[in-house]
């Protein structure tokens, strides 16, 4: 009985996951993402489901500030509005100097990027949760790989997208081209 339900199953979600992905409500959103610390998000909606997003990581709760780049496609879940993504990018960290008097010479960290989560979007609020793995390449050789747990944020929607409604009603364009041709005749 269980194979019978799992091959039906995971051609369903593989279904879903190849569906194209124009289910983003937004061109631009902006807002606050809260992970190990508080952070600014910035999304671009690029084109056919790419999005572009730039992440500030603020001292305010650490001692770090940060930036962070990725590129991450949207593959719409269920509905339009509801999207799983993934992506990746680079970071680089400039690291306070905390311990002046130990002589400890801290330096900026650079690396690579993941990202794979979940959004949500309600009206001009758009929700997600994430994981955002990091490879640092230069600068913390003690921990090359940074698993940062899971993120949430929130957003606001500065610019909404249109959406292109299908035209279902494409015999009356036929109709409005064949009464020019008559009258034209």
């Amino acid at each position: 009985m269980k194979n019978i339900l799992a091959a039906p199953l995971t051609l369903a979600f593989i279904t879903l996951l190849s569906l194209p992905a124009f289910s983003q409500k937004y061109k631009t959103a902006a807002g606050v993402r809260f992970d190990q610390g508080f952070n600014l998000t910035l999304q671009q909606y690029i084109k056919n489901g790419w999005t572009a997003e730039g992440i500030l990581h603020t001292p305010l709760l650490s001692n770090d500030l940060g930036a962070t780049l990725l590129l991450e496609k949207h593959h719409k879940i269920l509905f339009r509005g509801v999207n799983f993504y993934t992506g990746a990018g680079a970071h680089y960290y400039w690291q306070a100097n905390a311990n002046r008097e130990a002589n400890v010479i801290q330096n900026n960290v650079f690396g690579l990027t993941g990202i794979v989560g979940l959004e949500v979007t309600f009206g001009r609020l758009n929700l997600s949760v994430d994981l955002k793995p990091e490879l640092h390449l230069a600068g913390d050789q003690v921990h090359p790989l940074d698993w940062n747990g899971a993120a949430i944020s929130a957003r606001y929607i500065i610019e909404k997208r249109e959406r292109k409604k299908p035209n279902w009603k494409f015999w009356k364009k036929s109709e409005k081209k064949s009464k020019k041709k008559w009258y034209q005749q």
